[in-house]
């Protein structure tokens, strides 16, 4: 079956609030081990705030952490995509945007982030299933073509004896 972006964001979705600061996310990302962060208002997604984002927004900038709002430092304007894309669309996606995560809808519904890493995984498995099916079949042929040379040569003194006595 091909691989599809729904079955990929099935993870409870890491968010916080728009007037967050900086310091509070550090540590909610640092407890959870998570790269971004997804950044709401009212429950509505506006932003997503991810580890470049502290580098190159806050800390590269010399700003407080305690001082900074996710507000001010997340990256909007995201790419989205449905969620019945295909993980090759997906790829697509993201090279032509030049971005690591997309925000996942179905409808007007978000359903979560799915990654690079996340995406190229479900490829790598999706290949490694028919590379193991045409694995089987490439064996079961060999299997079949040795058996039937070895039976041939079982049986190669009794084709040699009937061929001799057909001919005289």
């Amino acid at each position: 079956m091909a691989c599809q972006i729904d079955r990929l964001v099935h993870e409870p979705i890491e968010s916080l609030e728009v007037s967050v600061n900086i310091q509070e996310t550090a540590r909610f990302m640092a407890e959870r081990n998570l790269g971004s962060v997804v950044v709401t208002e009212d429950d509505r997604v506006i932003g997503l705030f991810t580890e470049s984002d502290m580098i190159k927004r806050v800390v590269g900038r010399g700003k407080d952490p305690q001082s900074v709002i996710l507000g001010d430092a997340c990256s909007r304007n995201l790419i989205t995509i449905a969620a019945n894309t295909s993980c090759v669309e997906a790829i697509k996606t993201m090279h032509a945007n030049q971005c690591r995560r997309l925000l996942v809808y179905r409808g007007e519904k978000f359903l979560g982030v799915t990654t690079l890493p996340m995406v190229a995984q479900a490829l790598a498995d999706q290949g490694s299933g028919k590379n193991l099916v045409l694995n089987m079949v490439v064996g079961i042929t060999l299997l079949v073509t040795l058996s039937i040379i070895i039976l041939s040569v079982y049986h190669l003194p009794d084709m040699m004896r009937l061929a001799q006595a057909a001919m005289h």
